[in-house]
């Protein structure tokens, strides 16, 4: 198999998980859900991937960028794409998310970069390795589902478990796996549902750092 077939292969893989988990999280991918992999052909050719999706209630916004010219994205880069989004075109605000997919696992240097454009800037930014979205992390037996909490289910959290201060609550990094899925921000609670072998559901918190 070429490599050409390799690469339009995992950009359909890519967009299709994508698009499912999106869905979960109730934004519309009606635009974009039906294509095939010649489609995907034509759209890689003319650098056409890039998707912008809009939530159904919320109307908070998802810009998709696929940044698959260089192996690593560099700081320079991503600053270039955050000016464009957010500044000359004024696609999407800071209360908008910015997902880019890339070839390779963000480096230290990247991670560190994603921090300060949270904390200092406002600016929500995802990175997902390509290879990452070639199957649904969130359709396996194994993983329990994650549910961000508004804050009408924070307070009756805090009063259920006599919390005082989110910060009581054990820690889930904005970078682990499932939290990068349901694109959970710094500050925010999950619920994590948890299986046991008796078929009973255990609930647990987690507060995303």
């Amino acid at each position: 198999m070429s490599n050409s077939i390799d690469r339009i292969t995992f950009l359909y893989n890519a967009r299709k998980t994508l698009m499912n988990q999106l869905d979960l999280l109730s934004y519309d991918t009606t635009p974009y859900a039906e294509f095939d992999s010649n489609e995907i052909d034509a759209m890689y050719a003319k650098n056409q991937l890039d998707m912008l999706l809009t939530h159904k209630t919320n109307e908070k916004k998802i810009y998709i960028k696929f940044y698959l010219s260089a192996k690593q994205i560099r700081p320079a880069n991503l600053d270039d794409i955050i000016e464009d989004l957010y500044s000359i075109d004024n696609v999407l605000t800071k209360d908008d998310t910015l997902i880019i997919i890339t070839d390779d696992e963000p480096n230290d240097t990247i991670i560190s970069k994603l921090k300060y454009l949270f904390d200092h800037d406002g600016i929500f930014v995802i990175i997902h390795n390509i290879r990452r979205l070639q199957y649904n992390i969130l359709e396996r037996n194994d993983v329990p589902e994650h549910i961000i909490l508004n804050d009408q289910e924070i307070e009756e959290m805090k009063k259920t478990y006599n919390i005082t201060h989110l910060m009581q609550l054990p820690e889930i990094s904005r970078f682990d796996p499932c939290a990068l899925v349901i694109c959970m921000r710094p500050g925010q609670v999950c619920l994590i549902k948890r299986s046991s072998a008796t078929a009973m559901f255990y609930n647990y918190y987690r507060i995303c750092v």
